[in-house]
C-alpha cells in the first residue's frame, strides 16, 4: 500500500470518528469548535467528511427503505423475518473507513453536487420600520432587521444564506453534516453551530460573534487563510477593500443592540445614522450638507419616536434639524 493510500485511510478514519463524535448526545462546544478547526486545516479533511457523509447518507436510505417495506407488508408476511435496520455507527467506526476510502478512490462516492435531494429557495423581505423572526426547518433561527432582504436556500450538503442590503443575527442548529454559509457582498461566512451577526449596509460589510467559532473570507484568494472570530469578536471592511479587514474586540452588548431597541455606534459617521434611521421609519431624514454627513459620532441612540431621536442627535452633535412633514433636515451648525 502506498504512502498516499495510507494518508486516505486516516483522513477517512478521522472523518468517521468526527462524524459518530459530533452525533453522539456528549458533544460539547469544545467539540465542534475542534472538529471545526480540523476540518478547516486541509482540503483533504472536508473531502473525506463530504465522502463519510455519503456513505452515511447511503445507510440512512437503506434503513429507510427496509422499515417502508415492512410497515407495507401485512403482519403474517412479516412474521419471522428479519429485516435488517441502521447498523449502530460504533459497529462500523473501525472498518468504514477503509471501505470508503477503497470506494472514494475508486470514483463510487458521490462528491457534494451530485446529491439525490433537490435544494430548495425561498426570500425574506422586510419592510422599513419591521423586523421579523425566521424558523428555519433545521431549527436556525434568523432575526431580519428593518428593510432587509435575503434568499435562504437549503441543499444535501450545505445551508446557504445570501443577504443584500440586510442585517440579520443567527442562531444556526448544529449540523455537522451541513454547513450554515451565508454570503453579505464579497464576504463568505461560515459555521456549523454559533450565534452571530451580520450587517451588510452602504458599501460595509461587518460579521460579529456572540457565541461559538465563525470563519470569516472578505474576498480572500482561494489559498489565504480565513480569519477565524471567536466571541466578543468582529470584523468590518468596506466591499472590494478586503486590505481594511481587522479583527476587533465587540462588547456583547452592542451585538444584541438592534434586537432590544438600541442602536449602537463606535465612531460611525452621521451618513450611517441617518440611513439606520431611514430604514426604521417612513418620513426620510436628508443630510444638507456633506459637513454634516461627516461628523462621526459614539454613542447609543434608544430607537422609539423619530422626532425624539433627532431631537437626541442634535445634543450629541453640532446639527440643527428642520422638520416637516414630509422629511426631517439635519444640518451642520
Amino acid at each position: 500500500m502506498t504512502r498516499a493510500q495510507t494518508d486516505i485511510d486516516a483522513e477517512m478514519a478521522e472523518a468517521v470518528d468526527w462524524l459518530v463524535r459530533l452525533q453522539g448526545e456528549a458533544v460539547t462546544e469544545r467539540d465542534w469548535l475542534n472538529f471545526d478547526a480540523w476540518l478547516t486545516a486541509s482540503p483533504a479533511h472536508a473531502q473525506a467528511y463530504d465522502a463519510v457523509l455519503t456513505f452515511d447518507d447511503r445507510l440512512t436510505l437503506d434503513s429507510r427503505l427496509a422499515q417502508a417495506e415492512l410497515a407495507a407488508e401485512p403482519l403474517t408476511a412479516s412474521l419471522g423475518k428479519v429485516v435488517p435496520l441502521r447498523p449502530a455507527r460504533r459497529v462500523w467506526i473501525w472498518s468504514a473507513g477503509a471501505a470508503i476510502a477503497a470506494a472514494f478512490v475508486a470514483g463510487a462516492i458521490l462528491l457534494p453536487g451530485s446529491g439525490l435531494l433537490g435544494a430548495h429557495e425561498t426570500t425574506y423581505v422586510t419592510g422599513v420600520g419591521e423586523r421579523r423572526t425566521v424558523a428555519l426547518e433545521d431549527g436556525s433561527r434568523i432575526e431580519m432587521n428593518a428593510a432587509s432582504r435575503m434568499t435562504v436556500r437549503f441543499e444535501r450538503r450545505a445551508r446557504r444564506v445570501h443577504l443584500d442590503d440586510a442585517q440579520a443575527f443567527f442562531d444556526v442548529a448544529k449540523d455537522a453534516s451541513r454547513p450554515f454559509l451565508v454570503s453579505a457582498g464579497d464576504t463568505q461566512v461560515r459555521v456549523v453551530g454559533t450565534q452571530f451577526d451580520v450587517r451588510q449596509r452602504d458599501g460595509q460589510v461587518a460579521v460579529n460573534v456572540q457565541r461559538g467559532l465563525v470563519e470569516v473570507r472578505p474576498n480572500l484568494p482561494r489559498d489565504a487563510a480565513p480569519f477565524r472570530l471567536r466571541p466578543g469578536q468582529g470584523l468590518s471592511h468596506r466591499k472590494g477593500q478586503r486590505a481594511d479587514a481587522r479583527v476587533q474586540a465587540v462588547a456583547v452588548e452592542e451585538i444584541a443592540g438592534w434586537r432590544k431597541g438600541r442602536l449602537i455606534y463606535r465612531d460611525q459617521p452621521l451618513s450611517q445614522i441617518a440611513g439606520d434611521m431611514n430604514r426604521l421609519f417612513p418620513r426620510p431624514v436628508k443630510l444638507a450638507d456633506a459637513e454634516a454627513a461627516n461628523l462621526r459620532l459614539s454613542g447609543v441612540l434608544i430607537v422609539d419616536d423619530q422626532d425624539a431621536m433627532v431631537d437626541r442627535l442634535s445634543h450629541l452633535l453640532p446639527v440643527r434639524t428642520t422638520t416637516t412633514d414630509d422629511a426631517i433636515v439635519i444640518r451642520a451648525r
